[in-house]
């Protein structure tokens, strides 16, 4: 075997895979969230993802999304408390159903994405899912009362459905009856968006695709660019975090699957190549939780940076299934 080749699989082997990084317990209890959402249960159960303002050792202002219904709603977090707040922030007009799956803020604006996909039990058709929306803020988080929610317009949805490699799976049912499109991720980051998908998920890699934030509600060049990360089998990515090295990655369960690890990897952003090898970092050990009516199941899909350390972050974890997101704080390692 050639000397070069030799070299590049002692690299490859030495490379860290997900089943190799630290498996981390959260840091503490349960966050409190009294007294709650004001919502129903199944909405306050729904909270999918969160976009905060940035690192400050006092209280920040967060919007909160949910996949049931079109609004968000603020919470606040303060030491080990996330107190939800009463403000609505309405979205998308109606009865519809956004199922709005990411948030993320970058200088000055909050965004919004619902999945894109269609309804899951059903496979009935949800355009109202094919919404991206940018919101205006005001220095303390809050959206600016004179500005409304800026729609993108549908121009995602038409990117996703003319790419050669997502569009096959545009507008197809969720999990193995078509492996549908279902964004789940977001992050913002130098003006540029990062969607990250649970489906499609195919050979063991899952999609990020980064577009030009200001042309995707203004018009102009998308500048579109569509990477693959090695996820691992049943693997998609359920969430995606912008922090000053590059991007956190939740890499949890595809739309088939329920019994694998949930692990958070890192991405430097490059423009190297378009296929990531992500470098895990820990692997989330989740609690047991009572089953009531509040806390049915964890399932993480939102993530917020709490503290940026020389060798470690620490991250706050809000899950589906569990009442106000069911907060957890855990510390990952660098």
């Amino acid at each position: 075997m050639r000397p070069a080749l030799y070299a590049c699989l002692a690299i490859l082997l030495a490379l860290p895979t997900a089943a190799d990084t630290p498996k981390v317990t959260p840091d503490g209890t349960m966050w409190n969230t009294s007294p709650g959402f004001a919502l129903s249960k199944k909405l306050r159960r729904s909270l999918s993802g969160i976009a905060c303002s940035s690192e400050s050792d006092g209280p920040r202002r967060c919007i909160a999304v949910f996949d049931e219904g079109g609004e968000a709603r603020y919470a606040m977090i303060d030491g080990e408390r996330l107190i939800p707040q009463p403000e609505r922030i309405l979205l998308l007009a109606g009865n519809g159903e956004l199922d709005a799956e990411g948030a993320a803020s970058d200088a000055g604006f909050a965004y919004v994405t619902g999945s894109h996909s269609r309804k899951r039990a059903s496979c009935a058709a949800n355009p109202d899912s094919r919404h991206v929306y940018r919101l205006a803020l005001q220095p303390d988080g809050r959206v600016q009362l004179s500005s409304q929610p800026v729609d993108d317009q549908g121009r995602l949805w038409r990117l996703l459905s003319a790419d050669p490699e997502l569009g096959p799976f545009a507008d197809k049912c969720l999990g193995q009856n078509g492996h549908g499109i279902n964004i789940e991720g977001l992050a913002a980051r130098n003006g540029q968006l990062y969607f990250g998908f649970r489906e499609p998920a195919r050979d063991k890699k899952a999609y990020i695709l980064r577009v030009a934030a200001r042309a995707l509600f203004e018009g102009g060049d998308l500048a579109p660019r569509l990477f693959t990360i090695e996820a691992g089998k049943a693997n998609g990515i359920r969430d995606l975090l912008a922090v000053r090295e590059g991007l956190l990655v939740l890499v949890g369960p595809d739309d088939d699957s329920t019994n694998v690890p949930w692990w958070i990897g890192f991405w430097d952003g490059s423009d190297a190549g378009t296929a990531i090898r992500l470098r895990p970092l820990a692997e989330l050990k989740l609690p047991a939780v009572s089953g009531d009516d509040c806390q049915r199941e964890i399932k993480p899909e939102a993530m917020t940076l709490l503290a940026d350390g020389p060798d470690f972050r620490r991250v706050l974890i809000l899950s589906d299934g569990m009442c106000d997101g069911g907060p957890l704080a855990f510390r990952i390692p660098k």
